[in-house]
């Protein structure tokens, strides 16, 4: 390789580490900005009646869908339009290491994608959903239930 494709490498690893901690800001940043509410607790607080509830997800938002089970939970994350933001399903086992492993996995899609907040849909299956939405609630993240029969 010459001189001239050396530098042009070197240029394109240089862009690389820049995005890269770039994007480490950006997440950091989220992380610290991360604000929970449940559905309950806005509607208890009178936040807003049920034709309010969809203003409740904004542009900034990152939605996550996830599958809950017993030993392992499936993720994927969209933004406001549907658009899948994940390039595959994210699995996780039903731990707080996994639940942590779920939170940064998002993080780095949200900071990627520009998106300041995240919200965790899922269907309350049996008793499995209980410590996965209350550590995510802890940890900043909303979380709504979902019907699916709705």
């Amino acid at each position: 390789m010459n001189v001239k494709g050396t530098k042009k490498k070197n240029q394109v690893v240089t862009a690389n580490i820049f995005e890269q901690q770039e994007l480490l800001k950006k997440a950091e940043a989220i992380k610290e900005s991360l604000t929970a509410s449940t559905w309950r607790e806005l509607e208890t607080n009178g936040k807003f009646d049920k034709n309010e509830k969809l203003s409740f997800i904004s542009d900034d938002m990152l939605i996550l869908g996830c599958d809950v089970g017993s030993e392992t939970h499936y993720m994927r994350a969209i933004d406001t339009r549907g658009r899948e933001l994940s390039k595959s399903v994210y699995s996780f086992n039903n731990d707080s290491e996994g639940f942590q492993s779920a939170k940064e996995w998002a993080v780095q899609i949200a900071a990627e994608h520009n998106k300041s907040q995240i919200v965790l849909g899922l269907e309350p299956t049996g008793h499995y959903w209980f410590c996965l939405a209350a550590w995510m609630i802890s940890n900043g993240i909303s979380v709504v239930q979902v019907n699916p029969y709705a």
